[in-house]
């Protein structure tokens, strides 16, 4: 089957899913084929695009981000990507740094190194900045399938932040509020965050007023 380079892969699925670590084995063992080879031609640069965008559908990092730097470093300069392959990946390298690895000053320097150019991007980087849980939500909507898959390493820190800013900021809230600024329904955030938070109704009490 010929790889097609501009064609999405349409894999909804998960690196510790059954049978999918003999595909993940498969791909590394090509593209270790292609560095030891040292090839840096058409047929090399169409396996690391599909190796890419595959290995980040299924959130497998030891894939996608040696195969991104590779890329990159080595087949880039003997074979350059147009100008649509330049956009896709450029934006995949930022988002991975920023989300993922959390390492903003890097990704903001890849950006400017490569003079890219992008609002989706920029408004990512603006949100994960600033901790605005909203904006970086609605970007993550307007992203494509591998953006949202690279955008939701961060999610469990946006999340983290909007709780720490609702505790600063209010004693009580509605709990449908706190379902909204957190992308969490209550009893799921009230779980895996160990919250000391109460709920009376549709209300969460943040802190409790002592009575004089």
């Amino acid at each position: 089957m010929a790889l097609d380079s501009g064609s999405p892969v349409v894999i909804q699925t998960h690196a510790s899913a059954p049978g999918t670590s003999k595909i993940i084995t498969a791909m590394r063992k090509l593209r270790e084929a292609i560095v030891a080879s040292s090839r840096l031609d058409e047929f090399a640069k169409t396996v690391y695009v599909f190796i890419i965008r595959t290995t980040i559908i299924l959130r497998h990092p030891e894939s996608y981000h040696p195969a991104l730097l590779h890329l990159f470093r080595r087949i880039y300069s003997a074979k350059p990507l147009n100008k649509e392959e330049a956009i896709e990946f450029i934006g995949y390298y930022i988002l991975d740094l920023a989300c993922r690895q959390h390492d903003l000053v890097t990704a903001f320097h890849v950006r400017d190194k490569y003079d890219y150019r992008s609002t989706s991007i920029d408004t990512v980087l603006t949100a994960l900045v600033h901790g605005n849980w909203v904006l970086f939500q609605k970007a993550k909507g307007a992203g494509s399938d591998f953006e949202k898959c690279l955008m939701g390493w961060a999610n469990g820190r946006m999340t983290d932040h909007a709780v720490r800013c609702l505790g600063k900021s209010y004693l009580t809230v509605t709990k449908s509020y706190v379902e909204q600024s957190t992308g969490m329904e209550w009893e799921k955030l009230k779980e895996s965050r160990k919250m000391s938070w109460a709920c009376e109704g549709q209300t969460i009490i943040m802190k409790q007023v002592k009575k004089t």
